[in-house]
């Protein structure tokens, strides 16, 4: 579950497919999604987006939703089960958004994946678990562009690892929305919130 996020910025269209159903489960009912190598948290639900996920079905999410760096569809597909959203993926690996799709239709959510390095669109929420890996300057500048997606009144949700820069990055979310809120703390992990709010 530790596994490096290189393949975040990494075109892995040309490895071999090695295409298989995998299953996991989440408060306590059982899933089954395809996934495949060069993909990230390929053999299950990652720990990190797991505890993201438990503060997330305790929220009022609605509306248009963005999963910022979707991997293989796993948030939009959980999500949808206990939401009436329209949900947006969006990850430069074109491997994972291929898996999203097919996850997404499998499980009959209301949504499509995208492939790219960023977002587009305007959102009620965003979704996150960022790839810390990359470095903070590029991590930084997708909160940026989350920022910017989000209407005014709405919302981005995050989990971060405290021994991962949450303090950082808590500065960087202040200095973009003035506000913040830490949700709850999981096993080393910390679930953020922050709102947009209008600056004029």
């Amino acid at each position: 579950m530790n596994e490096s996020v290189n393949h975040y910025f990494t075109d892995n269209s040309s490895l071999m497919k090695n295409r298989r159903d995998i299953a996991f489960r989440f408060l306590g009912v059982e899933y089954t999604v395809v996934s495949d190598d060069g993909v990230f948290s390929k053999d299950g639900l990652d720990i990190g987006t797991e505890a993201l996920l438990k503060v997330l079905v305790e929220q009022n999410l609605h509306g248009n939703v963005a999963d910022l760096g979707c991997g293989i569809g796993v948030i939009g597909l959980l999500l949808s089960k206990y939401f009436d959203l329209s949900m947006s993926g969006f990850d430069v690996n074109s491997r994972s958004v291929d898996l999203a799709n097919i996850n997404y239709e499998r499980h009959n959510v209301n949504g499509k994946n995208y492939v790219k390095d960023g977002i587009d669109g305007q959102f009620d929420f965003i979704i996150t678990n960022p790839p810390i890996r990359v470095g903070k300057e590029k991590m930084y500048s997708l909160f940026d562009e989350a920022y910017e997606s989000l209407i005014i009144g709405g919302k981005i949700y995050f989990v971060i690892r405290k021994s991962h820069g949450a303090k950082s990055l808590e500065k960087k979310i202040m200095s973009l929305f003035g506000n913040f809120e830490l949700l709850k703390k999981d096993k080393g992990f910390q679930i953020y919130s922050a709102e947009k709010f209008d600056k004029a």
